[in-house]
């Protein structure tokens, strides 16, 4: 109907490539990134597993998948950084019968000066998960 935005159009809408960045906690240090996907919950679920399979999954159950805390080289923009160390969390819920979010927030904690201390996350680190995961859904 004229004027009318359904369930479809608005993940037609979040399937043309928007990406949401929404506050999160600052304790977290992570800003979480979400995408809505025209799928059924099951499919993106398993999706979503099967592409955090390689970062050492903790937990995944209830809508929640978490990771292992994973340390890594700082980038070149990550200056004064010894070690960088990152733990993915993604949610997916279901929003409709064939619409899901997920939602990735990444705790990150720097070492500097020989000292772990809570920093903000990478937006990189989060694109590359939800990368992954709209690449496992084909």
């Amino acid at each position: 109907m004229k004027g009318q935005v359904g369930q479809g159009g608005l993940a037609a809408l979040a399937l043309a490539g928007c990406l949401l960045t929404a506050a999160g906690p600052p304790a977290q240090g992570s800003t979480p990134r979400l995408v809505v996907m025209d799928m059924p919950n099951a499919r993106v679920w398993d999706g979503a597993v099967q592409a955090l399979g390689t970062y050492g999954v903790e937990r995944a159950a209830d809508g929640l998948i978490e990771t292992a805390r994973a340390e890594r080289a700082p980038r070149p923009a990550e200056k004064g950084i010894e070690r960088i160390a990152e733990r993915v969390t993604v949610r997916v819920e279901a929003v409709g019968e064939k619409v899901t979010r997920v939602t990735v927030t990444i705790a990150t904690e720097a070492l500097k000066d020989g000292r772990w201390q809570a920093v903000g996350a990478s937006p990189d680190t989060a694109r590359a998960v939800l990368d992954r995961i709209r690449a496992s859904l084909g």
